[in-house]
């Protein structure tokens, strides 16, 4: 799977962000935190149906520096698109716990494996 983050792709707005993260039920990792809400609107220029999932990560600046919280983020943005993306039909947001910033892209990738799992799982029941 060799294809970019397009637009339509990320929760780009802090509304959407707010949206997800006050209706949105808890995924927890040993890295991240998601939380997964179904998705309101269709991107521009979709098909009707379900749509492909939206994805938004937040990093802290309790976290470290400006390096460390765009080295976790590129981490999970490569991993989520080489290996698999979020449930289609659901808005993601990806909050990193502190423990991110002292782990390789490996063990951050392995978390968000198991973290995409469960929730793909568990999307499906009522």
């Amino acid at each position: 799977m060799a294809q970019r983050m397009t637009k339509s792709m990320r929760l780009r707005r802090r509304g959407e962000f707010l949206r997800v993260q006050s209706t949105g039920r808890k995924v927890h990792g040993r890295h991240f935190v998601a939380l997964v809400a179904p998705t309101t609107v269709a991107p521009a220029g979709s098909t009707p149906g379900p749509s492909v999932g939206r994805v938004g990560f937040t990093v802290t600046k309790r976290i470290g520096n400006a390096v460390i919280r765009n080295r976790i983020k590129r981490s999970a943005r490569e991993w989520l698109r080489r290996h698999g993306w979020v449930p289609a039909g659901s808005d993601v947001v990806f909050i990193a716990k502190e423990t991110a910033a002292t782990h390789d892209g490996l063990e951050l990738g392995a978390d968000l494996g198991r973290m995409t799992a469960r929730m793909s799982t568990t999307s499906r029941a009522p």
